[in-house]
């Protein structure tokens, strides 16, 4: 018995030892007398590193201050001191940390914890002195390969090479070319005619030959400059932009529909143009990368700065039925960061996607670091102007704020009635309760509707011309007096919604609600509406030709009554015109009578939306369904964007607020009709604009992980945004937030010089 139990207990103090937990260690010293086999550092520690840590404490993640994969950084340690003490793990941050003893938080970060005996293997070795040999490379640091290959260093003029025949350079490079030409025995080839000369130089600026008229010009210009003339004017022309922008568009996938199978057309010109006007402008290379990875952050982005992020949106969109978004969301994602890599950096960065590079010094790590400052960025859709429309939207706001002024000069007292229609309309409202309905799936037409934080519904994926989504819900509350609908904008949607048709629009043919008891769910009765409101009424107006379903009907869109009036020709529309229509909008649909079942009721709600045709849909974009039992509930008629101002105390708010409420407050101003009728014509002069794909920052970035073979539903380790560690850090500048680099930081490592 007592042999049996001590080699138990033996046993036990193995296994306790295996998981590096020295519970025994009298024990284990007087009976294991096998000698431990030395641990090398490269080939078992710095494996396990590089899996696990290297994503946040290498030179290319700023993270913490703590390196770990360089040999004298690694033994120096942070911030926090030594996290090494060779000889005494039990003493050694590092293995505290991995092992999650002594009280502290067990790392990684965000990861799987290491195994039992990758933990072991790191006890041995600090214990045996943790050696880390002079000649380890670590996988991380640049490698002595990367330091020497051509491609990794910043190039140098070389010196100008001395030639025999110096009569015949023109300018530097002919003395390379010549050089060569005298080691090789060869001479230069006889000087083109004129005629050739300029049609060889016509084609290489400008892609076109050149005219009769512009040959005899060159013919008869006998100056010594006639040439360098010749070359000023092509670079002149406006269709040097057109020759030399084609190369570029081709390296960021340019093109003017969708993709896959349904391949949609996209209005995406606007970045075509700011590719050759940038060409045609000689914009600096730094300033050519910057905006089109990060313009939308610059100080006081401009149109154009915001356009030309469009770069990184020129990947191929699936709108297919039954497709899941995040799937081809993270597809188009993988393309940009080709296009980063091919069109940039001049590397085949793709590889990485999948696992470490098998030839260049790019760690999958460092691949989903870099992928980490576009994951912070949201798919935008805006609207965007010609010069000439521009000017048309500029001269509608100059009039416009001249009138609004007028108005407030020649009321002085302004502010202060202001101030009490405010306190008017802050009371009263009903209290709604937000459903959070399930999806009939088999109703959506292959559409997607994903819940969003708010209780809300994004619709991506394929979008059916037609369709009546059913979305179910149950409740206790009783004597339900009425629904509300919101329509909510989203940057995600065409020209921010919240409709998806091309406009940003959505039109409602029907909306219907049944309910049935909880405890008798095939009981279901149709509820009756006794009226509709809504905070914008809009005219009665014909559908344009893009939405013909082939029917002959003459279908229209209208009030908000449209949508309760059982007629499928019928639907609520939403459209203010150019300038006004792509804000959030509400209705009301008020019951007949209260609905309420003794035990909880099942509601489902219908919203018919058959007011697409073709291929083009009218569908709603983002919208959140509500209920109240409030009697004489009605449609809140303040916009959305005024509603939330006025939730901001008066003192907070900053002026171009405070102006924002009053231009809606002027419109309530019975005694005001003139001025507000004289805006509205204004407002019939806004040019319609045109769209534009880019990118804009989400207010909560995405988490980022490296995935297994690439593969979005296998997410592993958390990294931060970051950079390769062969090539130059990060720069330290203004444009890091919250203490973390930013895509503007990364658009600026990738078009600086040391990069």
């Amino acid at each position: 018995m007592v042999g049996k139990t001590r080699l138990k207990y033996l046993a036990c103090t193995v296994v306790l030892c295996a998981l590096g937990l020295q519970t025994f260690p009298r024990l284990a010293r007087t009976q294991n007398t096998t000698p431990v086999p030395k641990v090398d550092y490269q080939k078992d520690i710095q494996p396990i590193l590089e899996k696990n840590c290297y994503s946040c404490h290498s030179s290319g993640q700023q993270m913490s201050g703590l390196r770990l994969d360089d040999r004298a950084a690694f033994l120096a340690g942070g911030a926090n001191g030594k996290i090494v003490v060779p000889g005494k793990s039990a003493d050694s941050t590092l293995y505290k940390r991995v092992a999650g003893v002594g009280g502290l938080t067990r790392m990684p970060f965000g990861g799987q914890p290491l195994a039992p005996a990758e933990i072991e293997l790191i006890r041995v070795w600090i214990d045996q002195g943790a050696e880390i040999p002079e000649s380890a490379a670590a996988s991380y640091a640049p490698s002595m390969a990367a330091k020497k290959h051509w491609g990794f260093i910043a190039p140098v003029l070389p010196p100008i090479p001395a030639v025999a025949h110096k009569t015949w350079v023109r300018n530097p490079i002919d003395s390379f070319v010549l050089a060569r030409l005298e080691k090789e025995g060869l001479t230069p080839s006889p000087r083109a005619d004129r005629v050739t000369l300029l049609r060889r130089l016509s084609l290489d600026l400008i892609g076109l030959p050149p005219t009769p008229a512009e040959v005899d010009a060159f013919l008869a210009d006998r100056s010594p400059n006639a040439y360098e003339k010749q070359v000023d004017r092509l670079l002149n022309s406006p269709h040097y932009g057109e020759r030399w922008g084609r190369i570029w568009l081709d390296a960021a996938r340019y093109a003017d529909s969708n993709g896959y199978e349904k391949d949609q057309p996209r209005s995406v010109w606007f970045y075509r143009d700011w590719v050759i006007n940038s060409l045609n402008h000689d914009m600096p290379y730094n300033e050519f990368i910057i905006e089109q990875i990060a313009g939308d952050l610059l100080p006081h982005a401009t149109q154009d700065q915001i356009v030309a992020t469009g770069f990184l949106r020129n990947s191929m969109i699936n709108e297919e039925g039954g497709i899941d978004p995040e799937q081809f969301r993270m597809e188009a994602m993988f393309d940009r960061m080709d296009a980063i890599g091919k069109g940039i950096l001049g590397l085949t960065i793709q590889c990485a996607q999948c696992h470490n590079h098998k030839f260049d010094p790019l760690k999958q790590a460092e691949y989903y670091s870099m992928f980490a400052f576009i994951n912070a960025a949201n798919d935008a859709n805006i609207p965007v102007y010609t010069p000439q429309e521009e000017t048309r939207r500029e001269e509608v706001f100059r009039k416009t704020r001249q009138i609004e002024a007028l108005l407030q000069q020649q009321h002085p007292a302004w502010k202060e009635d202001m101030a009490r229609w405010e306190e008017q309309v802050t009371t009263g409202q009903p209290d709604w309760t937000v459903m959070h309905p399930a999806i009939d799936d088999l109703s959506t037409g292959g559409q997607k509707y994903i819940e969003q934080p708010d209780g809300s519904f994004i619709c991506q994926g394929y979008a059916p011309p037609k369709s009546s989504v059913k979305l179910t819900v149950k409740t206790d509350v009783q004597n339900i007096t009425a629904f509300r609908l919101e329509l909510l904008t989203d940057q995600r949607l065409p020209l921010s919604g919240p409709g998806r048709s091309f406009q940003g629009m959505t039109a409602l043919t029907e909306f219907k609600v049944q309910a049935a008891p909880a405890d008798a769910p095939t009981k279901v009765v149709n509820l009756k509406f006794a009226k509709a409101t809504t905070d914008f009424e809009q005219p009665v107006m014909p559908l344009t030709p893009v939405f013909d379903d082939k029917s002959g009907r003459e279908r229209v869109t209208g009030p908000v009554e449209f949508a309760i009036d059982d007629k499928d020709e019928t639907a609520w529309g939403i459209d203010a015109g150019p300038g006004l229509r792509n804000q959030s909008r509400k209705a009301v649909f008020t019951l007949a009578e209260p609905v309420s079942f003794p035990h909880g009721t099942i509601l489902t709600v219908s919203l018919v939306q058959n007011h697409g045709g073709g291929e083009e849909s009218n569908n709603l974009g983002r919208f959140r369904l509500s209920f109240t039992n409030t009697l004489g509930a009605t449609a809140d008629p303040l916009p959305k964007e005024v509603r939330d101002i006025l939730a901001i105390p008066a003192a907070q708010r900053i002026p171009v607020q405070v102006q924002r409420v009053f231009s809606y407050w002027r419109t309530t101003v019975p005694d005001w009709k003139a001025a507000n009728d004289q805006i509205a014509e204004l407002w019939r002069d806004y040019p319609e604009g045109a769209s534009q794909l880019v990118l804009s920052t989400r207010d909560t970035p995405r988490e980022t992980h490296i995935l297994t073979r690439g593969d979005f539903l296998h997410p592993t380790t958390l990294v931060q945004p970051g950079v390769p560690a062969f090539l130059y850090p990060l720069p330290q500048d203004d444009s890091w937030k919250d203490g973390q680099p930013t895509r503007l930081t990364f658009g600026r490592w990738l078009a600086s010089r040391k990069s």
